[in-house]
């Protein structure tokens, strides 16, 4: 009997931490977190109502912000997730983007990896889109794997290297550089070749 106790306490155990594992794993062309590509909008609803967003011509960017402790908004750990129509009636998760450092890749790839970790975990990754503020201050450089259906943006000033700033999932196959100009962080920036 203390075995069986033991052996289903470890089964416990076991299960929860995969539960854990699963909710902060982003899975390139898939999933970030619990949020899926191609789920129906009205799955998003599990996260409440969105801090933030846009919508127009049947598309929509929702974004949810983490809370301080004096409930403020922490932009350090952001969600946004784009969506579009595909029939009349409904739209569907196309793009996922965390800032976060808790989620990860399999690989252990996230926000806060160093540009040459995510390429030699993803060496099928291009750079796709640049983009700099006027006073060249600040750039933002887009690498994406579109045979994974992943992309990774690295933030800089001049005087530092790239990290990943932020990772996005999109279908495999398409391009996550079709909706980057919508959303925060690209306000004032503008594209300039690579």
């Amino acid at each position: 009997m203390r075995y069986l106790i033991l052996f289903l306490s470890t089964l416990l155990f076991t299960l929860e931490s995969h539960a854990q594992q699963s909710a902060w794993l982003i899975v390139p062309g898939q999933r970030i977190g619990q949020i899926k590509l191609e789920a129906p909008a009205q799955r998003l609803a599990v996260l409440g109502k969105p801090d933030g967003g846009d919508a127009a011509m049947m598309k929509a960017w929702r974004i949810w912000y983490s809370r301080k402790k004096d409930n403020s908004i922490d932009s350090t750990h952001m969600l946004a997730v784009f969506t579009a129509m595909r029939t009349q009636d409904t739209q569907y998760v196309k793009q996922i983007r965390v800032n976060s450092p808790k989620f990860k890749t399999e690989k252990g790839i996230g926000a806060g990896s160093t540009l040459s970790a995510i390429k030699k975990a993803y060496p099928g990754i291009k750079l796709v889109r640049l983009y700099e503020t006027a006073n060249k201050a600040r750039r933002i450089a887009v690498y994406e794997d579109t045979q994974q259906g992943i992309a990774f943006e690295t933030a800089n000033s001049r005087s530092r290297k790239p990290v990943c700033s932020m990772v996005v999932v999109f279908d495999p196959g398409e391009s996550a550089a079709g909706y980057l100009d919508f959303h925060v962080g690209f306000d004032l920036m503008n594209p300039v070749e690579p």
